[in-house]
């Protein structure tokens, strides 16, 4: 269903010219608390960081499990990444509180539809190829970030400033939705 969800998302950005936003999913035994998609974001180290700061939002939400979503060529052209050959890959990553990840890509490839969009840009369908399943490889820099930082700042985050956090990262351009934000049993 994710996979599903994530590819339609996908499809539709790409019908408008577009790529899927990354974005996190914060879960906390199993349920879904909050989600986030990136602010907009200038190319180069505010797109790294803006990328990584979703972490903010696992940390706020005290998520054990966290899934994050991106476009390959995407990440790489707004981190100034350099692009290997065509790298259209749609990603989307499970990681846990004990550091262990599982990453699934979905490769396409693009092709052009007969008419231009309301925005005047070109728009896309993609043509799915076989996906490819990996866990813990090496990650691009902001990814690997928000991984980190997910688990890493709970600490200095409490759950209870998950509304806090909510309003400031949306006022920084982020969308947020609170799902189930209510505290793990024994928080104070």
């Amino acid at each position: 269903m994710l996979a599903d969800t994530t590819a339609r998302a996908h499809t539709a950005a790409m019908a408008n010219g577009m790529a899927h936003q990354p974005s996190l999913t914060a879960l906390r035994r199993g349920r879904i608390v909050a989600m986030a998609h990136t602010r907009p974001l200038y190319r180069g180290k505010d797109a790294e960081k803006g990328i990584a700061d979703l972490a903010l939002l696992a940390a706020a939400a005290a998520a054990d499990c966290i899934v994050l979503t991106w476009e390959t060529c995407d990440v790489k052209v707004a981190c100034d990444i350099p692009l290997d050959a065509t790298e259209e890959t749609l990603n989307i990553l499970i990681a846990g509180e004990d550091g262990q990840y599982m990453h699934v890509e979905f490769p396409y490839a693009s092709h052009p539809v007969a008419t231009r969009n309301r925005t005047g840009l070109q728009g896309f369908r993609p043509q799915w190829l076989t996906p490819v399943q990996s866990t813990n490889d090496l990650l691009l820099t902001p990814i690997q970030r928000a991984v980190e930082q997910s688990f890493a700042q709970r600490s200095a985050i409490a759950p209870s400033g998950l509304d806090a956090t909510m309003v400031w990262m949306e006022g920084l351009g982020y969308t947020v939705n609170l799902i189930d934000s209510r505290p793990p049993a024994g928080a104070a």
